[in-house]
């Protein structure tokens, strides 16, 4: 594995901790929201995924580089 996928995978499993320990605190504000999270801050957020990752890319952001969880009261469940 690369340098650069073993750095984007760390980055990206200490943005998926922050994003767990700071749930309660986000479904506060974005309930029922896809967040963009990266380095342990919110960048954006969307009611619609498909907004949402024009709106990354709008703004130069690469989409498959950053954390996006759907923010809700009740666990979503994916098949992948």
């Amino acid at each position: 594995m690369s340098r650069e996928v073993t750095s984007t995978l760390i980055k990206f499993n200490k943005d998926y901790k922050w994003f767990l320990q700071n749930r309660e605190k986000l479904l506060y504000k974005y309930e029922n929201k896809w967040v963009a999270i990266q380095n342990q801050k919110v960048l954006d957020s969307n009611e619609n995924l498909t907004k949402l990752i024009e709106k990354l890319k709008a703004k130069g952001l690469p989409p498959e580089q950053i954390l996006i969880q759907y923010v809700s009261k009740k666990p979503i469940e994916a098949i992948l």
